[in-house]
């Protein structure tokens, strides 16, 4: 999953807008912490390998969550507007305060965050 999948980018009028979905979010973050490992080299030759032979090792690069969030949070430094979406996904704890603590420090640098429902923002505080 690209950032561009849960993190979409416009403008309006002069303004720069980022709508954030907090599902597509949270799937990514699920992701990160499964603690995907790179697969080990396969060793051997062609004509002793069995059926398998040929596939290539397993490969995923993954960043940790702090790391992770942070870039979030650089991909927003030009946008002045933040839409938050599907605020229910906020439900699960330190996903929720990684998400949190993202929005305190864009609005920290000036900028503003919009909720999809209001109703949803007084369940979140």
């Amino acid at each position: 999953m690209k950032r561009r999948d849960f993190l979409l980018l416009r403008v309006e009028g002069s303004e720069r807008v980022a709508e954030l979905s907090c599902e597509k979010l949270f799937m990514y973050y699920q992701d990160l912490q499964a603690g995907f490992q790179q697969g080990n080299e396969e060793a051997g030759t062609p004509d002793d390998a069995d059926w398998w032979a040929g596939e290539p090792s397993l490969h995923i690069s993954s960043i940790d969550p702090e790391t992770f969030f942070a870039n979030v949070l650089d991909d927003l430094k030009e946008v002045n507007t933040l839409q938050v979406q599907d605020m229910e996904w906020l439900a699960q704890g330190e996903f929720r305060v990684r998400v949190e603590t993202l929005l305190v420090a864009f609005k920290a640098r000036g900028g503003a965050v919009n909720y999809k429902n209001l109703n949803e923002l007084a369940s979140t505080e």
